[in-house]
């Protein structure tokens, strides 16, 4: 936390309502709004001669206008800290944001309480302190792949269940709102879904969200897409903000299977993530795409140590060698997903491979993605709950090794 206020220049692009932005942000002494301005002239002009820590940004989806100021700002106030308040979808501006000089983007409508964390984490950020942290010691691992169809939800589902079998206590999210296919994929009636969770009345506690998670028989624990596309809209960033908390509070690791593109709710994932998963398949449309998500991570500034590179469908002979892929990418996979005609068959059974085939080769990448995530102390867990009963019950491979 700052030793003085953090003093703020708030400028509202066009098509932004300006009392529902002033509604979002921190009110006590450790924040200051020093000036509001309308647009990027008076915003440059308020900075020539006041004083600011930071500038807020609001804009309405898209606006050339917010790309100008932040490109003015970043060349004539290079030290001044920006984050831009957005609203409506992010697709398509996020990265010419970041491109442009935004150190942040934070979605609206927010809590002041999590406005006011994501500027004192930048503050910290910028300043080379220990940014602030969840106050807790679980994972959340954020599946991401900005082309549909390389393998998220194959990936988010075999490895939360790959999780689950080491010992761990595991929640599985389905963040596709409008195409979900985790229930599918694991078996599981549709019975109660995030969209029932958000139609619910009351506070929510852990009480209340478990009785809306489905349970796997590998123990983990899912909560299910909205059975209709419709009702997408239901699900918001602060739901899903409150939901990731429970979880994390409560289980050792959250796995979040998002839909293609930087949705809210997908900024919303990366910021809750401790880990990030990017998945990519062996095609030049898709290598294309996984750069570019693996760009806009960077440009998020996002710890690079904690961005796992997965590429699913890796031994097709498609004319893209390995050392394509990592010419294109500008870094090796850390997981291959080799082709094997028993992962759609599995996903047809609704068994992840990891259950259905455990020797098969892709079932042994998901468990080395598990391991992977979870280091030393997974494989500890995992020794534990795979070794053999007093009895002399049967052995299993672990970790693809004999045991």
């Amino acid at each position: 936390m700052p030793s003085r206020p953090v003093k703020a220049l708030l400028a509202i692009e066009p098509g932004v309502d300006a009392e529902q932005v002033q509604a979002s942000l921190p009110a006590d002494s450790d924040f200051n709004v020093v000036g509001m301005v309308a647009g990027a002239e008076d915003a440059l002009r308020w900075l020539r001669d006041g004083a600011a820590d930071m500038l807020l940004v609001a804009c309405a989806g898209y606006s050339d206008r917010a790309l100008l100021l932040l490109d003015a700002v970043s060349r004539q106030n290079p030290d001044l800290a920006v984050v831009v308040l957005g609203h409506g979808s992010p697709n398509g501006f996020l990265r010419r944001a970041f491109e442009a000089g935004a150190d942040d983007i934070i979605m609206l409508p927010s809590t002041r309480d999590h406005v006011r964390f994501e500027i004192h984490k930048l503050l910290a950020r910028r300043q080379g302190a220990e940014a602030p942290t969840h106050g807790d010691q679980s994972r959340l691992v954020c599946v991401l792949g900005p082309k549909g169809g390389t393998g998220k939800t194959l990936t988010s589902t075999n490895l939360a269940v790959a999780l689950a079998q080491r010992g761990q206590r595991v929640a599985l999210i389905d963040l596709d709102l409008q195409f979900g296919d985790v229930a599918l994929c694991l078996g599981l009636p549709p019975e109660k879904t995030v969209y029932d969770l958000a139609q619910s009345p009351g506070a929510l506690d852990f009480d209340k969200l478990d009785a809306f998670l489905a349970t796997h028989s590998s123990g983990v624990r899912t909560l299910i897409a909205p059975r209709r596309p419709d009702q997408a809209s239901a699900v918001g960033a602060e739901l899903l903000r409150e939901v990731y908390s429970i979880l994390r509070a409560n289980f050792d690791w959250v796995v979040v299977d998002t839909p293609p593109g930087f949705t809210a709710e997908v900024i919303t994932s990366i910021d809750s993530a401790s880990d990030v998963v990017m998945v990519g398949m062996l095609d030049s449309l898709s290598l294309k795409n996984t750069k570019l998500g693996l760009e806009t991570l960077e440009l998020m500034k996002y710890d690079p140590d904690r961005i796992f590179l997965l590429l699913n469908r890796a031994h097709s002979r498609v004319g893209i060698s390995q050392s394509d892929v990592e010419a294109v990418l500008g870094r090796t996979p850390d997981i291959f997903i080799p082709s094997d005609r028993e992962i759609p068959r599995t996903v047809n059974e609704g068994i992840p491979i990891v259950v259905a085939r455990p020797q098969s080769e892709p079932a042994e990448a998901f468990g080395r993605l598990a391991d992977l995530l979870g280091g030393p102390a997974i494989e500890e867990a995992a020794a534990v709950a795979a070794a053999p009963a007093a009895n002399g019950g049967s052995r299993r491979r672990l970790f693809g090794r004999k045991v």
